[in-house]
């Protein structure tokens, strides 16, 4: 059974992931069309966003479901870069877009809060036993 703070997490994460999937799916078309004169085109760019996503996906899959703790740490890594790189984006986007803004600015907090779960007592432990501390939940008993 997993623990609590692992089951927060996932919500957490997969939560942040689907508001930026579909804010990015929301401006596709604005994203499509500038890179009309960018180095990359349409193609390159619908790539680099499923690559993106799929790593996403491989994270949220190696840490709740596979219990690994390396994954963990380079997320931690992951959301601490995105971290700095997402204030003077926010910055930016408040001036075109305060929505858009306003979208990262939670996505990056879900995120954030997600891997904060990730240190709680229970997570660390189940963690660092690649899954196989079972924890029992006495509320199932009563």
């Amino acid at each position: 059974m997993r623990p609590h703070s692992i089951i927060r997490f996932e919500q957490l994460y997969l939560g942040g992931t689907a508001i930026s999937l579909l804010t990015q799916l929301l401006n596709v078309a604005g994203l499509l069309g500038r890179t009309d004169n960018d180095a990359i085109g349409p193609f390159a760019l619908l790539l680099i966003l499923v690559l993106g996503y799929g790593l996403t996906f491989l994270f949220w899959y190696l840490i709740a479901r596979r219990a690994s703790n390396l994954a963990k740490w380079v997320l931690v890594a992951i959301t601490a870069l995105s971290l700095v790189g997402t204030v003077p984006l926010v910055g930016m986007l408040v001036l075109s877009s305060p929505l858009e803004a306003l979208l990262t600015v939670l996505v990056t907090l879900l995120q954030v809060v997600a891997v904060v779960f990730l240190f709680r007592p229970d997570a660390a432990r189940w963690l660092r036993s690649k899954g196989q501390d079972q924890l029992v939940d006495i509320s199932t008993f009563n």
